[in-house]
C-alpha cells in the first residue's frame, strides 16, 4: 500500500521533529538537517509520513514556466530520512509524490535507502573510513603512495594553523580549484555560511597549515555530528599538492578519531583520482544514488538526462 504522505511548506515544518527523524541514524550525514538547509537553500519544502518518521527535502524551482528540484550546492545525498524501516516501495513513494509537485527532479539518495529493482539509478561514489581501530591499526591500511606522502609532508618545515578561517579555507579553494569547476561565487555563497554557522556552533573544525614563509598551503573544513565527521572543503595550492600537506592533514583527522566509534566522511568522488586518494586512507566506498524522473513536455525533455527507470 503506497505511504500516505504530506507536502510541507517550509515555513510550516516542525524543524525539531525533522532533525529528530533525520538524527535516526546512528552516525547521520549533515545534509538532511534543517540547520543546513536552512543556510543552502532559499526554498526548500518537506515530504514527510505520519508523524515525521520518515522525511524528504524538496527543492521546487521555476524555469521557463516548468517546474523542477535538484540538490542546491553544498549538498550531497538527501533522503528519504527514516527513524522507521523504509523499503524500495517507500523510496519510490516518496520519488513519485514530490513529482505530484514539479516537472522535472534530480534526486539523491542516501546510503542504505533500498532502490525499486527496476529503476537504472547511477550509483555515485561516497568514501568514508570508520575509525574504531587505533591509529597505528588505521596508518597500518594506508597504501603505499599515502604513507610516501606522509613522509613526504612530515619531513618540510609545516606549522599547523589554529587561526585560519573558513574564508580563508574557501579562498584557497577558489585561488586553487574554482575554475577547473562549474560551480560559481553564488554557489559558494550559502555554503559558506553554512560553514560559519557549524563553526560558530562547534559542529565544524578547520584544520590548515602553513610553510616557512607562513603561506597557507592546505585546509580543510570538517563538520562533525554525533559519531561522523564529513570533510566539507579540501584546499591546497599546487606546491601544498606536491609535498603532501592535504595527506598531513587529513591523518590528523584519522589521528584524532582513532579509537572512537566514529566515520570519517570524505564525501567521495567519481573522480579517480580523488577516488584513489582517499581510499589510499583505507575508505570504503559507501554509494549513494542519483535518480531522476523526467516529466517535461517532449519539447523541452531532450535537454535533461532521462528518467533512470
Amino acid at each position: 500500500m503506497p505511504l500516505n504522505l504530506k507536502y510541507i511548506p517550509q515555513e510550516s515544518i516542525d524543524f525539531e521533529r525533522w532533525d529528530r527523524c533525520v538524527s535516526a541514524h546512528p552516525k547521520p550525514q549533515p545534509y538532511g538537517f534543517s540547520w543546513y538547509l536552512n543556510w543552502v537553500s532559499e526554498r526548500w519544502d518537506g515530504i514527510v509520513y505520519g508523524d515525521y518518521e520518515a522525511v524528504m527535502p524538496i527543492f521546487p524551482r521555476r524555469k521557463n514556466g516548468l517546474g523542477f528540484t535538484t540538490r542546491p550546492y553544498g549538498t550531497q545525498a538527501l533522503g528519504p530520512f527514516s527513524s522507521i524501516l523504509l523499503d524500495a516501495q517507500a523510496t519510490e513513494d516518496f520519488v513519485k509524490f514530490a513529482m505530484t509537485k514539479v516537472r522535472y527532479g534530480e534526486f539523491f539518495l542516501s546510503p542504505m535507502v533500498q532502490i525499486p529493482e527496476h529503476w537504472k539509478s547511477k550509483k555515485l561514489a561516497n568514501y568514508v573510513l570508520p575509525t574504531h581501530g587505533c591509529y597505528e591499526e588505521l596508518a597500518a591500511n594506508y597504501s603505499s603512495q599515502t604513507k610516501r606522502n606522509l613522509k613526504k609532508a612530515n619531513q618540510i618545515k609545516l606549522a599547523p594553523g589554529s587561526w585560519t578561517t573558513v574564508q580563508d579555507a574557501l579562498r584557497l579553494w577558489k585561488h586553487s580549484t574554482q575554475e577547473k569547476t562549474n560551480i560559481t561565487d553564488e554557489n559558494l555563497a550559502g555554503f559558506e555560511k553554512v560553514l560559519e554557522f557549524c563553526v560558530y556552533q562547534k559542529r565544524a573544525e578547520v584544520l590548515s597549515v602553513f610553510d616557512e614563509g607562513n603561506t597557507l598551503v592546505a585546509a580543510q573544513v570538517w563538520i562533525t555530528y554525533g559519531a561522523r565527521s564529513t570533510l566539507l572543503v579540501n584546499a591546497s595550492s599546487e606546491y601544498g599538492k606536491s609535498i603532501g600537506a592535504p595527506t598531513l592533514l587529513i591523518d590528523q583527522m584519522v589521528h584524532s578519531k582513532s579509537g572512537m566509534d566514529h566515520i570519517l566522511d570524505f564525501e567521495g568522488s567519481s573522480i579517480p583520482g580523488l577516488a584513489r586518494f582517499y581510499s589510499g586512507f583505507g575508505a570504503i566506498n559507501e554509494p549513494f544514488f542519483f535518480h531522476v524522473e523526467n516529466q517535461l513536455p517532449l519539447w523541452a525533455r531532450w535537454i535533461k538526462p532521462k528518467t533512470t527507470r
